[in-house]
């Protein structure tokens, strides 16, 4: 391997192959030598963001992130196999669900589109995410609350309820106000609990 930079390399992303799926290219007799070669000349030629092409009707067609519309020909010269064999191939990965071929009326052109492409380059599932700093930014409330009023950590369960009744801005605030809130009360004893800050959205007093 002649001029191997992999910090070089780093710069151009990643590809995420599941582990089993070269198990299965290993050990199935029945699988042909170049098939996970020619996946991942598909993972690599598929638009990595939406692309705005005219067909052969001169016809604009949308071709989105994950998607190509290379004929069986273009993707034969890629694979270096013949157009039968390429052709054959692309239609198993559709039966497999690796990729799926897109129709369109009054037009032979041959559209496909990598299913969960975003996960084969390594991007996050966005809702997991969301999730993630929803958990991330309710657990920095729960810390800091206690830090300040020294109250015991109780009924975490109905603190996240409430928290998520809340908006992105009431959060933030509800993480703001601790401060001002406690040093505003003249009985500690009084102290509301966090499920209780958040409900009654304490966070909101005037002083």
């Amino acid at each position: 391997m002649k001029n191997f930079n992999f910090q070089a390399m780093l710069k151009h992303g990643f590809l995420i192959i599941p582990k089993a799926l070269l198990q299965q290219q290993i050990e199935d007799r029945h699988m042909q030598e170049g098939e996970i070669e020619a996946l991942l000349k598909i993972l690599m030629k598929v638009n990595y963001s939406d692309t705005l092409y005219n067909d052969r009707q001169n016809k604009n067609c949308l071709c989105k992130r994950g998607e190509s519309l290379f004929s069986y020909r273009d993707w034969s010269h890629i694979f270096h196999w013949s157009v039968g064999k390429a052709f054959r191939f692309i239609h198993e990965l559709a039966t497999l669900g690796i990729i799926e071929i897109i129709s369109h009326p009054n037009n032979s052109s041959l559209h496909i589109r990598v299913v969960e492409y975003d996960k084969w380059m390594g991007v996050p599932d966005s809702d997991k995410q969301k999730k993630k700093a929803v958990n991330e930014k309710f657990h920095l409330f729960w810390n800091e609350f206690h830090s300040i009023t020294q109250l015991p950590k109780e009924n975490i369960a109905k603190a996240q309820r409430e928290w998520k009744k809340l908006g992105d801005k009431e959060q933030q605030l509800a993480i703001d106000r601790i401060e001002e809130y406690y040093f505003h009360q003249t009985n500690i004893n009084f102290l509301l609990h966090a499920a209780s800050y958040l409900s009654n959205k304490a966070f909101l007093n005037e002083y």
